[in-house]
């Protein structure tokens, strides 16, 4: 399955941002790799093309037409346009006409070659318009103020004219949106447009409902439409013929006809229609608001409307938009609105919606201004919980999440609900097991079933917890189980909510790591799915994904069928603006990619596409954590002066390091790849520096399931391999390894209990090269085989490389070169087939 994607623009076009963005974006996605571009430029017609196009136009011998389609040719430059509209012209004014006698073309070559022409199409056409009738300028004045196309149902609404009190409506001429000049003729806009259809100016087109697709516009309007079977649509045939017909409209008068048109719409349109035209309304009065005067109240009546514009727009992800009419809501409004009864509501919800626009389009100063003008003005908590909510989201996606959890706490506390100020490991463990007897009692269908929350303070309470939850797992893990606990607890004391979904996923998490229950986390990440479901919460989608399949499910379902999930979680996360949580995903999808042996080709492209999107969305900080896996990828693929070292293209590990000594989260990747690395490429001691700089791993109880798992199992495969070397030397392996690799082997059976997919391939290789320590070679050899035929079942490639290679060097070991070679040969396949081109030539320069 593919998608090929067709499109077009004029790389000259200075008229607009447009095009240069749309090069500026093409340039990117030629750069990613991951998508094949092809460019086809298309110059204007040559001198033969314009005879052929003219000569079968007019059905006349090409040797017949040559010297009219010089002419043609002169005038018009080629542009295929210009072309079609000059012999329009031509025809129009009789220079160009068919001959009944001759019943054939016939042309005054003469006058063609004298005939003055414009420099461009807007000219030609301009001039064309001037020779139609008023009524069709007009209509063509409308049109194009409202796009490049429009509804018929839409131009109806301006053909309306309320009458005199009784109710009915009335048609009426264009010319109440004209210049005065247009003929009381009576007939209607799309009548009129009609002409201009048969002049080739328009083009008239019939869809089904809905088949608009729902974009904005002057067609899709923001709504569902009126209901009809079918739309009929009016569309410039051209955007250079919609430009000249603006033209006719005087830069002048500009704003005065864009406001007319606005006002007629909004007065003429039922409550329907205005729902369904509400983004053309909104685009038309603001372009001329600036003309509607102080103190008659429409400021205010289009200030209401842009509210409703800007949060139908951020409602269907149309961000950028809905930013535009928010802050045009709020310039319509004077400082005294938030002193007035009346507009007090509506200028704090325009500067809170707006505020979180420009939070999601990471327009931080923007958002700033709104947030402060609001804490200024705001009497209650109440008014400004929801300013304070965006500020605590701003402050963690920046990186500041110490001041995002003070700001939450003290709002918190306002709420009734405080937190202890020393938190203790036997705290935490009381907390627990009170909450899992208070969770005993119910039932999973009982718990899916609570009542819905109704108490506000309650409501905002789960708002601000479910928001810095993540910030106390990365700053202050030891609260992060308070935390959890508390959203469940107010879950079943007050009702669910849609921030449930999110506090049961959070407890699952530690369910699974404290409790070390890993069926009863499972159990939670499921609930947590299923209210996610019932109350349709997109905007906890990728937030509580990033928990359920991050966290959790891992640690009973196999590590591959999470990808898709994570790649669904950043898809939706973006879709309605939560950036931050499509980005942890992004992360999290790539880290268990690599751990789950996927392709490093085609892995390294999505990295790439990835990190440019953390970059764009101003998340520096997930940027900073997939740099270690994407060196470690480079350095597989072959793209590194040294395979072992995490220094290339994407990071200095020196560097990083020193940068992000106190760091939590980045350093321990670091290690963590300088470990699998070092093993990989045989170098041991490397591998043990790494582990042990990296043994808090297996003190953070709350993590993830790759990252510890993997951990335990090539720091023990390192610390068995080191003491290999120590006993062929004569020499007894050192207690701390003996223990290192005992826990290593006893971790790793209780995971293959529970995910057995993920773990016994890694238990049988781990139990393998203990067997071939230990001197159980009859075991070590069938131990190896099962790792390896497991490890492919499972679709651990890269594992069942690892596994294959062991096995060769324990052969080669024990003296069967030709036994071992085969072993080398097929580990050498396997890492090809993975991408990772450094280790196969490593095992082929070192074994075949």
């Amino acid at each position: 399955a593919g998608l090929l994607f067709v499109g077009c623009y004029r790389d000259d076009d200075d008229g607009g941002g447009a095009p240069l963005a749309l090069a500026s974006r093409l340039d990117d996605i030629r750069r990613s790799g991951t998508v094949r571009v092809t460019t086809v430029a298309l110059d204007d017609l040559d001198e033969t093309s314009v005879n052929s196009l003219v000569s079968g136009a007019l059905g006349t011998l090409p040797r017949m037409t040559r010297p009219l389609a010089e002419a043609v040719h002169r005038k018009t430059g080629g542009n295929a346009l210009f072309v079609v509209q000059l012999l329009s012209s031509l025809r129009d004014e009789g220079l160009l006409r068919f001959s009944l006698a001759s019943r054939a073309w016939e042309w005054d070559m003469g006058a063609i070659r004298d005939r003055d022409v414009a420099e461009n199409v807007v000219g030609l056409m301009t001039a064309k318009f001037l020779r139609l009738a008023p009524e069709v300028h007009d209509a063509l004045r409308v049109a194009a103020c409202l796009g490049s196309r429009c509804r018929a149902d839409l131009l109806q609404i301006l053909d309306r004219r309320s009458g005199s009190g009784s109710g009915t409506t009335t048609t009426t001429t264009t010319t109440l949106f004209g210049t005065g000049t247009g003929t009381q003729t009576g007939i209607s806009i799309t009548t009129a447009l009609d002409v201009a259809v048969r002049e080739g100016i328009m083009a008239r087109t019939v869809s089904s409902s809905g088949s608009d697709g729902g974009r904005s516009g002057a067609g899709g309007g923001g709504g569902a439409g009126t209901g009809a079977a079918t739309t009929t649509w009016y569309r410039f045939s051209h955007d250079q013929i919609q430009t000249a017909a603006y033209l006719l409209v005087p830069e002048g008068e500009r704003e005065s006809y864009h406001l007319s048109i606005g006002r007629s719409l909004w007065r003429n349109s039922t409550e329907d229609e205005i729902d369904a035209f509400l983004f053309v309304i909104v685009d038309q009065l603001q372009r001329g608001c600036r003309l509607i005067k102080d103190g008659t109240g429409e400021k205010v009546d289009l200030a209401w409307l842009c509210l409703r514009a800007g949060e139908r727009a951020s409602s269907m992800s149309a961000f950028l938009p809905a930013s535009v009419y928010l802050r045009t809501g709020i310039a319509l409004l004077s400082d005294e609105g938030w002193e007035e009864d009346g507009t007090r509501d509506l200028c704090l919800n325009l500067h809170d919606s707006c505020a979180e626009t420009e939070y999601i389009l990471g327009h931080f100063e923007r958002m700033k201004d709104h947030l402060e003008q609001v804490l200024r003005k705001a009497r209650t908590l109440r008014e400004k919980l929801r300013a304070y909510y965006t500020m605590v989201q701003s402050l963690g996606a920046r990186g500041r999440a110490s001041d995002a959890i003070d700001t939450a706490i003290t709002v918190l506390g306002h709420l009734g609900e405080s937190f202890p100020s020393v938190i203790t490991p036997s705290t935490v463990l009381l907390e627990l097991t009170s909450m899992q007897a208070a969770l005993s009692k119910e039932s999973e269908d009982a718990l899916l079933q609570l009542d819905t929350m109704q108490d506000e303070e309650k409501l905002a309470a789960m708002r601000f917890l479910y928001v810095i939850s993540p910030y106390f797992f990365s700053e202050k893990k030891e609260y992060f189980p308070h935390v959890a606990c508390r959203m469940v607890r107010l879950s079943l004391s007050y009702g669910v909510c849609r921030q449930s979904a999110f506090a049961f996923a959070c407890y699952g998490m530690v369910t699974c790591g404290l409790l070390c229950d890993r069926a009863g986390g499972y159990r939670y990440g499921k609930l947590a799915l299923s209210l996610l479901d019932r109350f349709r919460a997109k905007e906890s989608f990728a937030r509580t994904h990033s928990v359920v399949y991050g966290f959790i499910f891992n640690w009973i379902e196999p590590l591959q069928s999470s990808l898709p999930c994570h790649k669904e979680a950043i898809q939706v996360g973006l879709s309605v603006g939560d950036t931050e949580y499509s980005m942890i995903n992004a992360q999290l999808y790539l880290g268990t990619a690599l751990s789950s042996g996927q392709a490093l080709g085609p892995l390294m492209d999505e990295m790439r596409v990835y990190s440019k999107q953390m970059v764009e969305y101003k998340h520096h900080y997930m940027y900073t954590m997939i740099k270690p896996l994407s060196q470690a990828a480079l350095n597989l693929l072959g793209r590194s002066a040294d395979p072992v070292k995490l220094s290339g293209e994407e990071m200095d590990e020196e560097d990083l390091l020193r940068t992000l000594e106190d760091d939590g989260n980045v350093t321990p990747l670091i290690h963590f790849y300088r470990l699998w690395l070092a093993y990989l490429f045989g170098n041991y001691s490397v591998a043990a520096d790494a582990a042990q700089r990296n043994s808090g791993v297996e003190g953070q109880r709350i993590s993830r399931f790759a990252v510890v798992c993997n951990h335990a199992f090539y720091g023990g495969l390192t610390y068995i391999a080191l003491a290999r070397r120590k006993e062929r030397d004569g020499a007894m392996t050192p207690k701390p390894w003996k223990d290192a690799i005992e826990g290593s082997i006893v971790k790793m059976a209780v995971w293959a209990e529970s995910a057995p997919w993920n773990c016994r391939h890694k238990l049988d290789l781990l139990n393998a090269e203990r067997a071939y320590l230990t001197g159980d070679l009859d075991g070590a050899s069938e131990l190896y085989d099962r790792a390896a035929a497991t490890a492919a079942r499972h679709r651990f490639v890269h594992e069942e490389a690892l596994a294959l290679e062991r096995a060769g060097i324990f052969f080669l070991e024990s003296g069967d070169r030709e036994k071992a070679a085969g072993y080398f040969v097929k580990a050498r396949d396997c890492y090809a087939k993975w991408g990772a081109q450094s280790k196969a030539l490593h095992v082929q320069e070192r074994y075949i």
